[in-house]
């Protein structure tokens, strides 16, 4: 009996599966970023370019609505979703709108690209696979919560975690269910895939190894609450909390039955004074922690550093093997998003359409460009409507409610026209100090 409980433990049904339907796997190529992080690891490091980005708008598009996550780009196409429940294809030359596909509930999470499918999660509990060419729907899997979870597509298969508490694992091609894993939390995160593992962050506060050929828990990792997905190079995963604390796991250690319990009975036993040390922390590398700071994203992970960025603005660099910090960054901008590694340069986004560029050796900035400050303005004067006359302050937004209410359609036409006027204003005033933040931009 307990030679039959072992082996359920350890074999699980999900070996026995026949193999996927297809190989489809998001490849990282020079020039494309078919997921979130890069490839299905996430390691957010892309092939050494042939030359250096030149930190300048080529295009801008309409989503029609604020974006559900990231874009990704394939084969000279960019895909994105949007919170009204729409994902959208776009020429990733001069941004010309391919199609775009309604899926009946909104995006929250970046979209992921294998072969010519593209796969997206909605907050209505699908998740659904687009043919590339023209946004018709392949197949959907409905879950039993929002999905806001990036897609992660390996051998053939697609991993992908829901607010149902589970970790997905559905054959790329046909959406067949093969397996899942029950964690203790919501399951935002996107999940990382190597050849042996996926590793997910669960709102249960842990880092889940799971053995992808048999759905067993390989090991877990206790981690206060962190927003971004697990970065696995080589034999360590890389992952950063809201606490400020970034650390490196091998994720090449397995946990054996009853070993959990173990740990925490010595942990009880240190507690009462029965025994004179913890348990040492399975798989841990190395562990660094910030005071005061709160780590966003995910980390990227290039061959000599570990780089993650802060809710305050701030980008750190760590040495990979030892985790010293190496330098750390002022961008100005609150709201950083997961860094990105191209090269010799780590690419960064902050709040009000901010985008930097960093030395990844030194630190040292390389160039910046503000794209949305006249749009972030125009939404702030959106805004005034709502806040006028909920606390009564007068102004233009409370002179277009009243003149509403009593009829008065030349006031509202002209208060409307003032406030259209006002936000091309800002728009160009935007447009003219590009050319001040970056002196490469010029106007003729």
């Amino acid at each position: 009996m307990i030679a039959a409980w072992i082996a359920a433990e350890n074999v699980g049904s999900a070996r026995f599966l026949s193999a996927p339907a297809s190989e489809l796997t998001s490849v990282l190529a020079e020039g494309d970023w078919p997921t979130e992080g890069g490839g299905p690891r996430r390691a957010g490091a892309a092939p050494a370019p042939a030359a250096p980005l030149r930190g300048e708008v080529a295009w801008e598009a309409d989503l029609g609505a604020p974006p559900g996550g990231g874009a990704v780009v394939q084969d000279g196409v960019v895909y994105a979703g949007a919170a009204d429940g729409t994902a959208s294809a776009f020429s990733a030359s001069d941004g010309a709108l391919m199609w775009r596909r309604h899926l009946g509930a909104p995006v929250s999470a970046t979209p992921s690209v294998a072969g010519d499918l593209v796969y997206l999660g909605t907050l209505g509990g699908r998740v659904v696979a687009l043919h590339s060419e023209d946004g018709g729907e392949a197949w959907s899997f409905q879950t039993d919560a929002p999905v806001r979870s990036s897609p992660a597509v390996a051998d053939g298969v697609l991993y992908v975690g829901a607010d149902d508490r589970r970790l997905y694992a559905l054959d790329a091609l046909t959406g067949e269910e093969r397996w899942s894993f029950a964690t203790g939390g919501r399951v935002t995160s996107g999940p990382s895939v190597n050849e042996r593992l996926v590793v997910v962050v669960s709102q249960d506060n842990f880092i889940h190894f799971i053995d992808r050929h048999t759905a067993k828990r390989w090991f877990d990792y206790d981690i206060a609450l962190a927003v971004g997905s697990a970065a696995i190079a080589e034999d360590s995963a890389y992952a950063a909390d809201v606490g400020g604390t970034i650390r490196r796991v091998e994720w090449n250690n397995r946990q054996w039955p009853f070993e959990k319990s173990a740990r925490n009975v010595r942990r009880w036993m240190f507690r009462w004074g029965m025994a004179a040390e913890l348990p040492p922390v399975k798989g841990v590398v190395w562990v660094v922690s910030q005071p005061g700071e709160s780590f966003t994203g995910t980390p990227a992970v290039d061959e000599e550093r570990v780089y993650v960025s802060t809710a305050g603005g701030r980008v750190f660099a760590y040495d990979r093997q030892t985790g010293a910090i190496v330098w750390r960054a002022e961008l100005g901008a609150p709201e950083t998003t997961s860094p990105v590694v191209r090269g010799r340069e780590v690419v960064v986004g902050g709040s009000a359409g901010l985008v930097v560029a960093l030395d990844a050796t030194t630190g040292a900035e390389q160039w910046r460009v503000i794209t949305l400050g006249g749009l972030e303005v125009s939404t702030l004067l959106g805004g005034t409507v709502i806040l006028e006359n909920l606390f009564g302050i007068p102004g233009l937004g409370q002179a277009i409610v009243e003149a509403s209410v009593g009829r008065d359609f030349p006031v509202v036409q002209s208060l409307a026209m003032m406030l259209v006027f006002f936000m091309l204003a800002l728009n160009l005033v935007v447009d003219i100090a590009y050319s001040y933040v970056d002196p490469r931009v010029r106007y003729s």
